[in-house]
């Protein structure tokens, strides 16, 4: 086992999941446990690699495909939604001066939902997408032409011409971290710049458990990966998106030596985070022992919720789960049903809280009338029993 980014050898992991059943990104339950072990050398986390990787995103990674403007939640303020899509494009321009009939390729573009949206308020882009499977196609034939569209092989035509690669959520995913990035070099001109976003594993720790991810960037660890793939004036921001890194980075014209900064505290980080995830199985454990007789509810049909449950289905009688997220209301989860949260059925005693522990209280707590409710509340971030 070799490190995707520096390609230095691993000691034993950091974490092994207790679970032989692991969850992935799209709450999908995988036979197989989750290991994560950390690089010393350059501060990177990575997960084993699925056995099926092909295959499963050219035919089974199925990403908001239900609906053509199926969105997630990024926040709500003053009871207005904001969603992940307008967030990732307020702060793309935000972050990059797009010059006028700028050549723009999305790489991994899945719906390439950001980008389509860039168009709608820059029509001189020249958008280009690029894929590892043809399930998206019929979504892309709306607003990009068949000849800006690319599946599985790059076309040689495409070496060099692009401004800017976007690439949003994407690099997670890819074993061949090194080739995927010497693609993208060959794809920009000379002064092009390198626009993406992936988790930041310590910002939102779901993603150190995720089995589909198999490269957990660390600021240290991204920052060796751009600098010794032909980047410069590279900037990484873990501010500017919730429980991710925002990067922007220059194509130069030789690819120099990668550099290391500052990744004293990752190793002991990534320790620290393999033990958290064994507490929350230990007090999800307790929780269910002491309120799991009772109906049971879980607040997020996301990741953390989809976790939740597949921890406590053979033990409680899960009854519904709750999301504010309109594109998830009416659907079913591990066959229970997603319920927007007014229509919290009165039998519940007892209501998990599936949601990033960032933001899981400040959630909650904005609605007054759920916690009147007198439920016992159960938090991942400690399993407080409210």
């Amino acid at each position: 086992m070799k490190c995707n980014v520096c390609h230095e050898s691993f000691d034993e992991p950091v974490y092994r999941s207790g679970s032989h059943t692991s969850l992935t990104s799209l709450c999908e339950l995988r036979s197989g446990q989750v290991s994560v072990w950390s690089c010393r050398h350059c501060g990177h986390l990575q997960s084993q690699t699925l056995d099926d990787e092909a295959s499963y995103y050219k035919n089974d990674y199925k990403i908001s495909l239900t609906e053509e403007d199926e969105d997630q939640i990024y926040e709500v303020v003053d009871g207005q939604s904001l969603f992940r899509t307008d967030h990732q494009l307020a702060v793309l321009l935000r972050k990059l001066s797009i010059k006028s009939g700028a050549r723009v390729l999305d790489f991994g573009c899945a719906k390439a939902s950001t980008t389509r949206k860039l168009l709608a308020v820059r029509e001189d882009v020249q958008l280009h997408l690029f894929d590892v499977s043809d399930m998206y196609k019929p979504y892309w034939s709306s607003f990009v032409a068949s000849d800006a569209c690319a599946t599985f092989a790059i076309p040689p035509s495409w070496n060099a011409r692009f401004d800017v690669v976007t690439s949003f959520f994407a690099l997670e995913h890819i074993g061949e971290l090194s080739d995927t990035l010497a693609t993208i070099w060959q794809l920009l001109e000379v002064g092009g710049v390198f626009y993406g976003v992936v988790p930041d594993t310590f910002g939102n720790v779901a993603d150190f458990v995720v089995v589909d991810h198999v490269n957990h960037f660390t600021v240290p660890s991204l920052h060796f990966l751009l600098s010794g793939s032909g980047f410069t004036d590279i900037e990484i921001d873990a501010q500017a998106h919730r429980g991710a890194l925002v990067f922007t980075a220059t194509k130069v014209r030789e690819v120099l030596s990668p550099s290391l900064t500052d990744r004293d505290d990752v190793h002991e980080r990534a320790v620290a985070l393999g033990q958290y995830w064994q507490g929350i199985d230990r007090c999800i454990a307790q929780a269910v022992a002491q309120h799991g007789a009772g109906e049971v509810a879980i607040y997020g049909a996301g990741f953390y919720g989809a976790y939740i449950a597949s921890a406590i289905r053979s033990d409680c009688n899960l009854v519904c789960f709750l999301d504010a997220n309109p594109f998830q209301q009416g659907k079913t989860l591990f066959e229970a049903p997603i319920l927007a949260p007014q229509s919290l059925p009165e039998s519940v005693s007892t209501l998990f809280v599936g949601l990033n522990p960032a933001i899981a209280r400040q959630v909650i707590e904005s609605m007054p009338w759920l916690t009147a409710r007198g439920l016992s509340i159960i938090y991942l971030d400690n399993c407080s029993h409210d």
